[in-house]
């Protein structure tokens, strides 16, 4: 059963019958910001604000969808607008899926592809893809293989290649491209490091941490674990300046309190009760020592979102708890967790709550949810004020059908009902598209990403990648 505050529907309807039948004239298309260049890119611009973008996104035409893939190894992609770009293990891609066109694509000078990542940042009038890769140069007689780092930054419109940064690493190359801010283009690399978008060009680098999200306000969240005790592995949260990689704020650092087993839980469970300045959080207000830090993603302006899994006693099954906890992105101060909500006491304290999956809907909702064989505890969050707003449990035995969920975007829920699509209200849980024909993992409104797993191993997923237009 739901609990906690019901509110309004955001459309009044008779019966969900109705609603599956009028929403397709609710949802009212609304352009593109349109983005025009000098050069060869002011056609590409104008087309690109040409096409239509759905807010929410309710239907899908899923017939002749591009697939980046056959099966194999994932890309990893980033949309905008109509195009989907994709760091394969050949080539990074552009491809324009509402008229089916290949835009442009750009291989990486050495081969044997390991990691890559991408993703697409506007600095000022410029629509930049940015991909980073770990590919190997072979070597020459006795001269061993090197491994590489190479970054590529392309004009998203017109496919010219910016710049190309291929660096000697020490060992393979596993990071990523985290995101960007300002003129700082911020890669995981063995810590962080960020690079000049305009050229490529080294800025700065931090060793000691490994960043985890930009948050849009020029600070990017970083995170850093010290082993250097048997009763708990030292966690801490740093915002670091995009521009120069000085430390703005650090949070969760090591105190004269207990800080492990049930005395380190028992101190968290009553940080609400305080208003701590950045750095007080620790032990006192509440300790990530002992928990590993799992996801660190954006939630709204100036917000983040942490989910932590308790491991200072993996062997005990009732000490595995976990938690989903918003902070300040400008403070590192942290003024919610989803199991010490003092609005919502009956929001249910699972022990694996650090493991969910949550999706932030762009708008005012973060959805959360934890599943397991038995039951998907689904819970949505106002990550501005911090408050849970309602939660529903779904089992075998429960009211509703055992249900799914896939992502969050503009105040909807994409899920799936024993293997069929369905989108849920975000007011208050309620179905709102009995067939939608899609349940995408990644939309803009004009474009969706379905991803099918086929099976995961240690360093990459294998499956397929579809692309589809939004059409309501």
């Amino acid at each position: 059963m739901k609990s906690g505050r019901s509110p309004y529907g955001r459309w009044i309807l008779p019966s969900l019958v109705m609603s599956a039948l009028v929403m397709a004239s609710a949802c009212t298309p609304v352009g593109s910001d349109s983005r025009t260049e000098d050069g060869d890119g002011s056609e590409e611009a104008e087309g690109l604000s040409e096409v239509d973008e759905f807010l929410p996104a309710l239907e899908f035409d899923r017939t002749g969808a591009y697939q980046p893939a056959e099966g194999g190894s994932l890309p990893r992609v980033d949309i905008h607008g109509p195009v989907i770009v994709h760091a394969s293990e050949h080539a990074l891609t552009a491809h324009d899926v509402v008229n089916d066109e290949r835009l442009w694509s750009v291989s990486p000078v050495h081969g044997e592809v390991g990691s890559r990542s991408v993703t697409i940042a506007e600095h000022g009038e410029n629509i930049v893809a940015v991909g980073a890769f770990g590919t190997t140069k072979p070597g020459a007689g006795t001269t061993r293989d090197t491994p590489m780092r190479e970054v590529l930054a392309i004009d998203l419109l017109s496919g010219e290649t910016l710049w190309h940064e291929t660096t000697e690493v020490e060992d393979e190359f596993y990071g990523r491209v985290v995101g960007s801010e300002g003129d700082s283009v911020i890669l995981s690399s063995r810590g962080a490091l960020a690079l000049d978008i305009h050229d490529g060009s080294r800025l700065w680098s931090d060793a000691e941490v490994d960043p985890r999200m930009v948050g849009g306000n020029g600070v990017v969240v970083a995170t850093s674990e010290v082993s250097d005790s048997d009763l708990y592995d030292i966690h801490r949260l740093h915002g670091l300046d995009a521009e120069t990689g000085g430390r703005v704020w650090e949070t969760w650092e090591e105190g004269e309190h207990e800080t492990h087993s049930d005395a380190a839980q028992d101190e968290y469970s009553a940080f609400l009760d305080t208003d701590p300045d950045p750095g007080e959080m620790v032990m006192e207000h509440g300790s990530l020592n002992g928990y590993s830090v799992n996801v660190v993603q954006p939630a709204g302006p100036g917000r983040f979102y942490v989910t932590a899994s308790n491991t200072a006693k993996s062997w005990d099954r009732d000490a595995r708890g976990g938690t989903i906890a918003l902070f300040d992105a400008d403070t590192g101060v942290a003024d919610y967790s989803i199991n010490h909500d003092p609005l919502t006491s009956d929001i249910p304290t699972r022990d694996g709550w650090g493991g969910a999956t949550c999706s932030y809907d762009q708008e005012t909702s973060l959805a959360c949810w934890l599943e397991d064989h038995v039951v998907t505890t689904l819970v949505n969050i106002d990550p501005e004020v911090g408050e849970s707003l309602w939660y529903e449990q779904f089992s075998s035995d429960s009211e509703r059908r055992f249900t799914e969920p896939v992502s969050a975007w503009h105040g909807v829920l994409y899920a799936r009902v024993e293997g069929e699509p369905i989108i849920l209200d975000l007011e208050d849980g309620s179905d709102l598209v009995l067939d939608p024909g899609a349940a995408p993992d990644l939309t803009n409104g004009t474009i969706a990403v379905e991803i099918e797993i086929e099976h995961e191993d240690m360093e990459t997923d294998h499956g397929i990648l579809r692309v589809f237009p939004v059409t309501g």
